[in-house]
């Protein structure tokens, strides 16, 4: 499938803006969480935004103002669906592209700041990286009926032994749920609960280490992965203050689990960074946006390389890219056959202060 990579960033002051394009591509809606507030744009000529007018958001946890406010849609469920957080209370909302229709589901003692739809659209995944009592990461899965109201808690997986969890994303095609923590830069694989009855349970994890041993991890934080349209590779984003390291991870297109970490990459890297993956079909290509910093780095996993000195040569332009090398089994071939991380350029957007996240449009 052709397509034409559009990047929509924005300038903030304090706090970043989120923002999501709709599965509609009519419309992109920005997020300011200390106000709690959503702001609709149509596009223009050239895709030149155009400010259609703000909604409040739902007010929740006795505010309107949060200090999160995460933005996500799904094909099953026209309108924007959210969290909003004030660190120790949360709730999920949803809302209508025209802003009419709003929903909220029940205040959440803990810090819920992202969100992932099953891969049947009947479920909503909330991870609650904090609760009031205990510093165990849960899993609230909501029911989504036809028509929904965000009050159908189906079950809550509880995750041991994991702290500080920053983002979930799901399998395309499976009940195949990931996360990874923030400060003990894991990625950890969970297999969803779909259709529990329970109301609590204890969730089956794999973990997968994302900082090589030759690094000293306590220097890094990993709050970004995504999942590739082609179902069968993982990226996650891990940064110091001076260095960005992004794993692909290979997966069973069928039943999303991890496989192995296929390749891994590095450059110098200042600010968070957000993975947005590149919706063509098939395709294995990420865009980076960097805050404060404000570049935009397009990266891709080529299994092309035959040798690994092909590998080694690097076009003109793209010299910010170095490749880290994977631990291997010792079998014949393993390092010739091995995928490469591969840059498709990076641009700086100066007359930005900061960004946010970045969008793909057909």
């Amino acid at each position: 499938m052709s397509a034409l990579l559009r990047v929509g960033l924005f300038a903030t002051s304090a706090s970043s803006l989120l923002h999501h394009l709709v599965s509609s591509k009519q419309y992109l809606f920005s997020s300011r969480p200390e106000n709690g507030t959503l702001t609709r744009y149509s596009f223009g000529p050239n895709y030149a935004l155009l400010d259609e007018g703000t909604m409040d958001i739902p007010a929740a946890c006795h505010t309107t103002s949060f200090t999160s406010l995460h933005l996500t849609n799904a094909d099953y469920n026209a309108g924007i669906w959210g969290t909003a957080s004030t660190g120790t209370c949360s709730v999920l909302f949803g809302v209508t592209t025209d802003g009419y229709t709003q929903l909220r589901s029940k205040e959440i003692a803990g810090d819920v700041h992202s969100l992932a739809w099953g891969s049947s659209g009947r479920s909503l995944h909330a991870l609650d990286s904090h609760t009031s009592t205990t510093s165990t990461t849960s899993i609230v899965n909501f029911r989504i009926a036809e028509n929904p109201d965000l009050e159908n808690i189906i079950a809550t997986s509880i995750l041991a032994n994991v702290s500080d969890a920053s983002q979930i994303v799901s399998h395309p095609t499976s009940n195949r749920l990931y996360v990874v923590t923030k400060g003990t830069n894991e990625l950890i694989s969970i297999e969803a609960q779909e259709n529990a009855n329970s109301s609590a349970s204890t969730a089956a994890l794999s973990r997968y280490r994302l900082i090589p041993s030759s690094l000293d991890a306590s220097q890094f934080h990993t709050s970004s992965l995504a999942t590739s349209s082609s179902k069968d590779t993982l990226w996650t984003l891990s940064q110091s203050r001076t260095q960005a390291i992004i794993t692909a991870f290979s997966l069973n297109t069928t039943t999303g689990e991890i496989i192995d970490a296929a390749a891994r990459a590095s450059w110098s890297g200042l600010g968070d960074g957000q993975i947005m993956a590149a919706p063509f079909a098939g395709g294995n290509v990420v865009a980076i946006t960097n805050s404060p910093a404000g570049y935009v780095t397009l990266l891709g996993l080529d299994g092309a390389m035959a040798t690994a000195e092909q590998s080694d040569k690097t076009a003109q332009g793209h010299e910010y890219l170095q490749h880290m090398d994977m631990e291997r089994s010792s079998a014949a071939g393993a390092d010739q056959l091995a995928p490469k991380i591969k840059s498709y350029g990076r641009t700086m957007l100066d007359e930005f202060i900061e960004v946010g996240e970045s969008v793909w449009v057909d």
